[in-house]
């Protein structure tokens, strides 16, 4: 199983549907290949779809439903995986910033675990000591993966990469030599965080936040067997400020998840399960708008406690006993999407 190859057939179909799915292919200076899902173009919801199983190494069921919260009726991505702890944290998890040239995106995809060398991002290295004293558990990179028990070797590198721009060939070319691969084997999917494909993709993270959640309290992503997990879709905002606080909102406040796991010691997992929703902080009661100005509008300076999901439900397999934590509030995510 490799996820940069997988990804890659997924990757050729956007290539080969790029009318269809409205979004457009651009052959950088280097020869990297650049899929623009919402720069230059509409993008659409299936392009945000088609996203979501790249960032999924395509090891996930996804589709789309509609879901009423309160009074709002709103699209809702459902996903579920049989590996979640490889698709989630050696995948999807956007932890590679970047930062070249004037150029700023938030990186995720099977790319990651190509490139075993990169830094933390800086907010989360200087923070890293305050971190760990409060119990949170950070891993770098190369961590993460020893973390999860994954490793891979490719010759092509995916990565989707969150940002309003497309990247130059600085960028493209520093990816290819992270990821130890010609520039020419480098595919970047760009999804801004203002468009249809940048909703849907984030909202498609819900499992990944949830695990990415467990994983800070301390909780081994390896003995997670199972995960799904269903979000609304936010709906698309121009402005990008508005727009990361809106597709963080959905999540905090009607992103569900369940997992199943093996664990020997229940009182332990009751106390992190308790402590994996959104309600769980200080700071529930603030938009994510509203946490992201306080953070100086740096992504990586918020407190990485504060991406939760609204509600997690375990299943232990060791005793057929099932936990669950948090709640659906459609009051607050209505305020959050009409404020």
């Amino acid at each position: 199983m490799n996820m940069n190859e997988r990804a890659l057939k997924i990757v050729m179909e956007m290539v080969e549907k790029a009318d269809e799915l409205n979004v457009k292919v651009h052959r950088a200076p280097c020869k990297a290949t650049i899929i623009d899902a919402g720069v230059e173009v509409k993008g659409s919801l299936m392009a945000g779809l088609y996203v979501t199983r790249i960032c999924l190494a395509d090891l996930a069921n996804i589709s789309i439903t509609s879901m009423n919260y309160g009074q709002l009726t709103l699209p809702a991505i459902h996903v579920s995986t049989d590996y979640p702890s490889i698709t989630t944290m050696g995948s999807q998890l956007a932890d590679w910033e970047i930062c070249i040239e004037g150029y700023y995106g938030l990186g995720s995809g099977p790319a990651r675990a190509l490139a075993l060398e990169r830094p933390l991002p800086k907010a989360v290295a200087l923070k890293k000591d305050f971190y760990e004293k409060i119990g949170y558990q950070i891993l770098n990179p190369k961590q993460i993966y020893e973390k999860i028990g994954y490793g891979e070797t490719a010759d092509v590198a995916v990565i989707v990469i969150e940002a309003p721009k497309l990247p130059p060939d600085a960028v493209l070319m520093d990816i290819a030599e992270k990821c130890k691969v010609k520039a020419e084997n480098v595919y970047a999917i760009i999804t801004p965080t203002t468009s249809i494909a940048g909703s849907v993709q984030i909202a498609g993270r819900i499992v990944e936040v949830g695990i990415h959640k467990l994983t800070l309290l301390g909780f081994d992503p390896k003995n997670i067997i199972f995960g799904s997990g269903c979000s609304p879709i936010a709906p698309v905002h121009p402005n990008m400020i508005k727009a990361m606080g809106i597709v963080n909102d959905v999540i905090r406040y009607a992103g569900s998840t369940f997992y199943i796991v093996n664990c020997d010691d229940e009182e332990y997992l009751k106390n992190i399960i308790s402590r994996v929703p959104s309600s769980s902080s200080n700071k529930y009661y603030k938009t994510f708008m509203e946490i992201f100005k306080e953070a100086n509008y740096s992504f990586y300076n918020i407190d990485l406690g504060e991406f939760s999901p609204a509600t997690i439900t375990v299943n232990n397999v060791k005793t057929g006993n099932i936990f669950s934590a948090g709640e659906i509030n459609p009051t607050m995510l209505k305020m959050a999407l009409t404020t």
